[in-house]
């Protein structure tokens, strides 16, 4: 599947496996609070925990193979629309980076109960406000890299229907 116009393999399932989770775990973190308290938040609060730490496995090694060993094309536009890509592209994997683990930090700041199994330890039990915060923040980051990524997919698809350019084909070298 690798050519000189799209990704191999590996690449296109990292970046599809992460664009799954991150909208799974962006719809959970907007319910969670839907589910009723006690069993059904604290296993709804504990998915979106353990697709979290999922997706940050997931980030880590589809970064290490785009450092080491996946396909590098080239920017599929030249000038300032090829900068602005790859600038979106960057922070994409910063957003994503910085949200999982600030994700990881208000787990310990609020000392989640994991599947009613074990209880993470409280980073500070006395201070509610860093709690909220971090929570805060978490979302907001969340809310930032969706918005993001629907932009960076409907542009994907305005190259292919609008521009047919082949800039789609790149991550779905199925489309023709």
């Amino acid at each position: 599947m690798t050519t000189a116009n799209t990704y191999d393999l590996k690449t296109v399932r990292y970046h599809w496996l992460s664009a799954i989770l991150i909208v799974a775990l962006w719809i959970l973190g907007q319910t969670i609070d839907d589910f009723a308290k006690g069993d059904p938040r604290v296993y709804a609060r504990s998915m979106h925990i353990t697709l979290g730490l999922i997706l940050a496995v997931v980030f880590v090694l589809r970064f290490t193979w785009r450092l080491k060993g996946g396909t590098k094309l080239p920017p599929a536009a030249p000038g300032v629309q090829g900068k602005l890509a790859i600038g979106v592209h960057h922070l994409l994997y910063l957003l994503i980076a910085v949200t999982v683990g600030l994700g990881i930090f208000a787990v310990w700041a609020r000392g989640d109960n994991i599947f009613n199994l074990f209880r993470v330890p409280v980073f500070d039990p006395t201070d509610k406000e860093l709690r909220e915060q971090v929570v805060d923040i978490h979302g907001l980051l969340a809310n930032s890299l969706l918005i993001l990524a629907a932009g960076h997919a409907a542009l994907a698809i305005w190259h292919h229907v609008v521009m047919k350019d082949g800039v789609l084909k790149r991550i779905l070298p199925f489309l023709k």
